[in-house]
C-alpha cells in the first residue's frame, strides 16, 4: 500500500519521492505508538 502512494508521488514529484517516504514512516510510527496500549 505505501510503494503504491510513492508511486502515485513519483508521477506528481520524482524529487521529493524520499521527503514523502520519510512523512509516510513519521506518520506510520506515530499509528502504531497510537495503537499501543498505555502503559
Amino acid at each position: 500500500m505505501v510503494n503504491t502512494i510513492l508511486k502515485e508521488a513519483d508521477l506528481f514529484c520524482p524529487n521529493s519521492v524520499r521527503i514523502n517516504f520519510t512523512i509516510y514512516q513519521f506518520i506510520f510510527v506515530i499509528l502504531l505508538h497510537h495503537r499501543l496500549p498505555p502503559r
